[in-house]
């Protein structure tokens, strides 16, 4: 392979346009030498530099919205929602050391719930007992801690003084159901944030040279720092290890794949039989559970972590992962008229206090598909062009 062939494949990885087999031959590539593995990270950095946001064009349903009521449906053209440009610049927000990697037999477990059984976010106590989580404020005393409950979908750690070595570890399982998102806030001032259908579990302290929760679904951090401790996340079969760092983690049991995504630092990773590489600010770690494949990406990190604001933002997204995502804020069910159209691509914005009705709106009426809802479930159709 030529010089001049292998840096237009890094140009097309730079600019998140590669194609897999692109991305086959730049892996080799990579790993094949550090001399490889710096002239890469020098091009990244002088494409990080020279590159700068644009003014992406994207869809914000509400506005949309507002925008079809003001027309007459039944006359409308139908048209391809824009695509993003694809020369987006990376997002960087707290700066961090740490690590990933693989572990086989993670140190803490998780037993997973039937989350059609709640429908609030709901405290799990290591007696038993189960605390929905509703809009009333509430303080309680457990061991060694505080644990109030703010009615602004935060629940909170606080840590009484006590000498580590009387403290007696206890466990905490919270679950947070399809349609609610929810703030944790650890005794160690970790932050995180719990997307829908998500559970973790924890302790009320942190005891021991490490601190170490397990998560099922998708969730953002916020490390607080602390290097005599490292943090650590059991994720769904990925081990997250870091110091004090932002990043989130997405390990949904129904999804083949569990991911990754850093904001800004210098992370190592590391699988069963490879060798140990470096993912950098804006670079994404992908694993998939089906063939133990794996792969590194630069991503606008902002694609991955818009959820923590109330929202989702898609970039040229197939509309099979689109349906999925909201499908865990909405309680519906879908049915496609041809399999086909789950690959259409689309871009938008989706708001999380839009109407779903709104919403399917919209997408009907900015594309060449119908999406109608009868009960909670949505028949996905293509509209047929006028002859």
């Amino acid at each position: 392979m030529n010089s001049e062939t292998i840096y237009q494949i890094i140009h097309s990885i730079l600019a998140d346009e590669a194609t897999d087999e692109e991305r086959r031959i730049f892996t080799e590539w990579l790993d094949a030498s550090d001399t490889n593995r710096a002239e890469y990270e020098k091009l990244k950095r002088l494409y990080q530099v020279t590159t700068h946001r644009s003014k992406n064009k994207t869809f914000n349903t509400e506005f949309a919205w507002q925008q079809v009521h003001k027309q007459t449906i039944s006359k409308k053209k139908t048209f391809r929602l824009p695509v993003w440009t694809r020369y987006a610049a990376m997002v960087a927000i707290i700066v961090f050391t740490g690590m990933i990697y693989f572990s086989k037999q993670p140190a803490s477990t998780i037993h997973e719930v039937n989350m059609e059984e709640f429908s609030q976010p709901t405290l799990l106590l290591e007696n038993g007992e189960k605390i929905a989580l509703t809009e009333e404020s509430f303080s309680m005393q457990e061991k060694h801690v505080v644990i109030k409950n703010d009615a602004k979908n935060k629940l909170v750690y606080e840590p009484q003084e006590e000498e580590e070595e009387k403290i007696t570890i206890q466990n905490n399982h919270l679950v947070i159901p399809k349609g609610k998102t929810y703030q944790l806030l650890l005794s160690d001032g970790t932050r995180i944030w719990l997307n829908s259908e998500t559970e973790i579990t924890y302790p009320t302290r942190f005891v021991g040279n490490k601190r170490e929760i397990t998560l099922i679904g998708e969730a953002f951090f916020e490390v607080a720092k602390n290097k005599e401790k490292p943090f650590i996340v059991n994720a769904n079969g990925m081990e997250v290890k870091v110091l004090g760092t932002s990043f989130n983690v997405s390990c949904y049991t129904a999804d083949k794949t569990i991911s990754t995504t850093l904001i800004e630092g210098s992370v190592s990773v590391k699988t069963e039989n490879k060798k140990t590489v470096t993912i950098t600010p804006s670079e994404q770690f992908t694993y998939n559970r089906d063939n133990a494949k794996t792969d590194i990406r630069i991503v606008n990190t902002e694609l991955f972590t818009s959820w923590i604001d109330g929202k989702y933002i898609f970039k040229d997204a197939t509309l099979e992962d689109i349906v999925k995502k909201l499908q865990r804020w909405y309680d519906f069910s879908v049915n496609y008229e041809d399999e086909s159209l789950k690959y259409n691509h689309y871009s938008l914005i989706a708001e999380r206090e839009t109407n779903l009705d709104q919403l399917l709106e919209v997408i009907s009426y900015t594309s060449n598909i119908k999406l109608e809802r009868t009960n909670n479930i949505i028949n996905i159709k293509k509209i047929k062009e006028e002859q």
